[in-house]
């Protein structure tokens, strides 16, 4: 039997993440919601402390942009090919919604005490003003590429831009960001698997 801030919990997903997800196609398994697109995917992650307890849970909210290539790359251990719901850490980008608002981190706090109404409307907030119109802005390969060149906003470090291009086949773009190791901090094990990478790809 669960407990009432369970409950609480399960009423603020069902609320807002599943009232406002579900019908924009996203599927949900265990607290995370994916939704695949044509060459891409969305994941939006609700993560609980370590500390939780089933009377005092507390939570924040991860989201990701997947990319098929990128996992193969950098993920497939094990020859399985592509998971049907990958998970927000195999993710090429990752933010947490304290990073997506500004703020210092985030973790929401249930209790028997907590106001549930409060916490669904701030988590409808977060969903509709800072997650959705961040993947809005994200959601097709050909605008995650042009906003990996552009953006001021560093979505991606060199290595995972490098990675990104290169199973894209974009070997000038990958070629242009190899260049730019240099000037990065990277340690010698980096540069070396780096170097490595960009030989296999014939970007030296």
């Amino acid at each position: 039997m669960k407990t009432e801030t369970q409950e609480k919990f399960d009423r603020i997903i069902k609320e807002s993440f599943i009232k406002i997800l579900k019908p924009l196609g996203f599927k949900k398994k265990a607290n995370n919601f994916y939704l695949p697109l044509e060459k891409i995917g969305h994941i939006i992650n609700i993560q609980k402390s370590y500390y939780s307890t089933k009377d005092d849970i507390r939570f924040t909210i991860n989201v990701g942009i997947f990319s098929p290539e990128y996992w193969l790359a950098c993920f497939n251990f094990h020859n399985k090919g592509v998971p049907a719901y990958p998970t927000e850490p195999e993710c090429m980008i990752r933010k947490r919604i304290s990073y997506m608002r500004g703020l210092p981190d985030i973790w929401y706090n249930i209790t028997t005490m907590t106001d549930v109404e409060e916490l669904i409307a701030e988590m409808k907030y977060n969903i509709s003003s800072f997650i959705l119109p961040f993947f809005e802005k994200l959601n097709t390969e050909q605008k995650l590429i042009n906003e990996l060149e552009t953006s001021e906003e560093t979505l991606l470090n060199v290595a995972a831009k490098i990675t990104f291009f290169g199973e894209l086949k974009l070997l000038d773009k990958a070629r242009a960001e190899y260049r730019k190791i240099s000037k990065e901090n990277c340690n010698r094990y980096q540069i070396a698997n780096l170097k490595e990478y960009a030989e296999k790809k014939g970007l030296i």
